[in-house]
């Protein structure tokens, strides 16, 4: 009788210790979920908070830009209207101050749209408007325009069939400009710049060559980093920037291959189809 009392008192300690321990295990995991609960809440009210002021910056900037775009394509246009002679002949010098203004007022228009295009994917405002692009079109048109800027010094390859991938044309548009314009602006006066524009297996190619001054290998690996993209004396640095991440919007990516003296590559893919894209499609677009 005494060793089943025994036995009885044993088990019930034990079953005792078991529900202390039970009830250690529930309050320690109750106290971890609360402090995730926390954790999370914070996480939420800063992501809110940051969220607000990439939207805010966003506003700031779509102002500076409107502001900007207008005088801006004012100077540009009359600029045009000198060169075509509207105002009578020009001399040698003034046709080449003319011809600087048209320039620069180009780059800063471009820049404008860079610096909203930039803040607008920093608030995930951007609204990816998706649609069948014929990327040798579209190409071609750029380098037409550009000819216009940098002449005689821009040559096309597109041949074969007219590769057509889904993408946002507008945001195509400005990824391409940058690649020709950042060439002609950084490789050097005398230097030539080659496009390239091939289907392959994924999409397409698009390939922006020149045999300028080149680049370090130091350059090379900042030349798509915030701040340090492409930056010289001779631009800001975040055209690269801003064409790096349409192209990954895309679904694509960039490659670059340059050398000091001898010139630089920058390979741009980018796919048919972009799997979380593929359900905004529209009408083509030329």
């Amino acid at each position: 009788m005494a060793e089943a009392f025994g036995g009885m008192a044993v088990e019930e300690s034990l079953l005792c210790g078991a529900f202390v321990v039970a009830l250690i295990a529930v309050a320690f995991v109750a106290g971890a979920l609360r402090q995730a609960r926390r954790r999370a809440a914070e996480l939420a009210a800063e992501n809110r908070r940051w969220r607000a002021l990439a939207m805010d910056r966003a506003d700031r900037v779509a102002i500076v830009s409107h502001e900007l775009r207008t005088p801006i394509a004012l100077i540009s246009g009359a600029a045009e209207l000198l060169l075509d002679g509207a105002a009578g002949d020009l001399t040698a010098t003034q046709h080449d101050l003319v011809d600087t203004i048209d320039v620069k007022a180009s780059e800063v228009l471009a820049l404008a749209a860079d610096l909203l295009t930039d803040a607008k994917i920093d608030a995930a405002l951007f609204q990816f408007r998706a649609t069948t692009v014929d990327v040798r079109r579209v190409t071609t048109g750029i380098v037409r325009d550009l000819r216009h800027l940098y002449p005689n010094r821009i040559t096309l390859s597109a041949r074969g069939a007219s590769p057509r991938i889904m993408g946002d044309p507008d945001l195509i548009r400005q990824a391409l400009t940058n690649l020709i314009t950042n060439a002609a602006r950084h490789a050097g006066e005398e230097a030539r710049i080659g496009v390239t524009v091939r289907p392959n297996e994924d999409g397409v190619l698009i390939v922006v060559s020149d045999d300028g001054t080149g680049m370090s290998p130091e350059q090379t690996s900042e030349l798509f980093r915030r701040g340090l993209a492409g930056k010289s004396e001779t631009g800001n640095g975040l055209g690269m920037l801003i064409t790096r991440r349409i192209v990954e919007l895309h679904g694509g990516r960039c490659l670059v291959d340059s050398a000091v003296n001898v010139g630089t590559t920058i390979l741009c893919s980018l796919p048919r189809h972009s799997p979380e894209r593929d359900e905004l499609t529209a009408e083509p677009v030329a």
